[in-house]
């Protein structure tokens, strides 16, 4: 049934461009009544199309008459105010308080409320007449649906993903198999940045059973510092260089070549959470001008007590290249998470990346500003 509801609002939005193109550049409409007369010929696409097929097997009965036209209005109502409403309180949200770029935020509004009309229509306009005795109870369900709508658009974003345990075992393998394969192809060739505060940046996105990989690398040159040096300060203190991401940091234990560290870690997308993390660290001195680092995550735990599933492993991979005036610094992150809903893939995709690829410039700039001398 969500598929079919989909479908016909893919149809719909079709039809409202075409409808609105024509008006305006064929029957030389003004652009405001011709907007008002093609949206109102979506919404009675739309309509004809979830009353024969999306809720077809509702038997709704006869087209015409006073009930598909209490349904039509409720349909109206209901798909102008959530699309009204709700598209100014979410961009209010999303873009004033979040800061999100418009069209990213809009299109996010758009999926959300697409839910929201899903619902809102399966619980109030396409129901079938109540009964007598059934009254009551049929509108105090309807009243429910209402009262929920509102709260499934966050039921992705904020539910746990299983209240006991986290990633299935079969995401585990999946992400062991991975790790395993990018480890074996770690030695790669350097990228081509060479000069301060140019970084170089590219990642792609996994589906596995349960999960997703989140796979990015990038690239900066430090310059002014030699590879001794930097590996020097890298290991004492210890701790990563301040960056929006790390919020507290401390060395808990040190061998001859490598680090333990707990970080407590804050990811901000359409919500802030926050990690209490450790991490092992090991340093590995390959030639005199080039030394490599594998951190891995051994403890990731999500302040609050849920598990939200935003944050389930994560590793990472240095590679530090002394060259002419610098040092080049290339990094790969791993990262496990929950699996996205088909449904808000298109939606949840380009925000993910874009966070990702925030979070890998703010973590390699932190490095530059560090340790990189001004050239």
């Amino acid at each position: 049934m969500i598929s079919k509801f989909a479908i016909v609002g893919g149809l719909g939005f079709v039809l409202q461009l075409l409808t609105l193109w024509a008006l305006t550049s064929l029957a030389a409409w003004p652009w405001l009544p011709a907007t008002v007369a093609a949206v109102e010929m979506a919404v009675l696409h739309n309509f004809v199309w979830h009353e024969r097929w999306t809720w077809a097997d509702r038997r709704f009965g006869g087209f015409a008459g006073p009930q598909t036209f209490a349904r039509l209005v409720r349909f109206n109502v209901a798909t102008g105010l959530i699309s009204i409403v709700g598209n100014l309180v979410l961009m209010d949200v999303l873009v004033e308080a979040l800061g999100l770029p418009p069209l990213i935020g809009n299109a996010i509004a758009v999926g959300l409320l697409s839910v929201v009309n899903f619902i809102v229509s399966d619980r109030w306009v396409f129901t079938l007449p109540p009964s007598p005795t059934g009254f009551r109870l049929r509108a105090r369900g309807a009243s429910a649906g209402r009262v929920g709508a509102a709260g499934c658009v966050a039921l992705f974003l904020f539910s746990p993903v299983d209240a006991t345990a986290g990633p299935s075992q079969a995401t585990l393998r999946a992400w062991d198999a991975y790790v395993v394969q990018t480890e074996a192809q770690l030695d790669r060739a350097p990228r081509s940045v060479s000069r301060a505060g140019a970084y170089a940046t590219d990642g792609t996105s996994t589906d596995v059973p349960g999960g997703t990989i989140s796979d990015w690398r990038g690239a900066a040159f430090l310059p002014g510092i030699t590879l001794d040096q930097l590996l020097h300060r890298l290991q004492y203190p210890g701790t990563p260089p301040p960056q929006e991401d790390v919020v507290s940091s401390r060395v808990v234990g040190r061998s001859a070549d490598g680090l333990r560290v707990s970080i407590r870690l804050v990811r901000r997308s359409i919500v802030t959470v926050s990690y209490d993390t450790e991490h092992e660290m090991t340093f590995r001195r390959r030639t005199p001008t080039l030394a490599t680092a594998r951190s891995v995550a051994t403890r990731i735990e999500e302040i609050g007590g849920d598990d939200h599933g935003f944050l389930w492993r994560l590793n990472s991979y240095w590679r530090y290249e002394e060259r002419a005036g610098g040092v080049m610094v290339e990094l790969q992150s791993l990262t496990l998470s929950r699996d996205v809903p088909t449904l808000l893939r298109p939606i949840a995709s380009p925000l993910v990346r874009r966070v990702a690829r925030e979070s890998m410039v703010r973590t390699l700039e932190a490095l530059r500003r560090q340790y990189g001398t001004p050239s």
